[in-house]
């Protein structure tokens, strides 16, 4: 963008054009939450989430910015509200649960850096890939949490699922 004088209408018209352009952006991502929870809400009877801290994400200033203009916090709103309007549930687990570090096993891998997307247990030999082992565990806590008479972490005879990714 050039540079314009203070108070031109040049100024002026590049000023509202980046205004409606910010608007544009601030909608599309607004409707993309409400149908992404409306899907999920009435795909699912239990939705479960991971309670994340997202102001001390934010400190990482290589993720900083794409972090706080996703809109976590606004999904798992709509996600709530919408929740209670279908008759259905939200479970959240607390942001220190050990999700994508625990191993079916109940070895914990502290090591786990960031960069990591998988690792193998050293116990019981088992890849993992992060992502996949996070959704199944934040799943495992939020129905133990809950004691909705689903199978809990950790019970002896328990299978973990297939990794479907290769």
């Amino acid at each position: 963008m050039v540079k314009k004088t203070k108070g031109s209408r040049n100024r002026e018209k590049i000023r509202s054009q980046m205004a409606r352009l910010h608007e544009r952006v601030a909608n599309r991502r607004q409707d993309f939450w409400h149908k992404l929870s409306t899907d999920l809400v009435r795909r699912f009877d239990t939705v479960c989430l991971e309670d994340l801290s997202v102001a001390n994400m934010v400190r990482n200033r290589a993720l900083a910015r794409r972090i706080a203009q996703s809109g976590w916090a606004e999904f798992r709103r709509q996600l709530e509200y919408k929740a209670v309007w279908y008759g259905k549930h939200v479970r959240v687990i607390g942001r220190f649960e050990p999700s994508s570090r625990l191993c079916w096993c109940g070895y914990s891998n502290h090591a786990l850096t960031l960069a990591d997307r998988a690792w193998t247990c050293p116990q019981c030999g088992r890849q993992h890939d992060r992502d996949v082992l996070a959704a199944h565990n934040i799943k495992r806590f939020a129905f133990a949490k809950h004691k909705t008479g689903r199978d809990t972490p950790g019970v002896p005879g328990e299978r973990p699922p297939v990794d479907e990714r290769p």
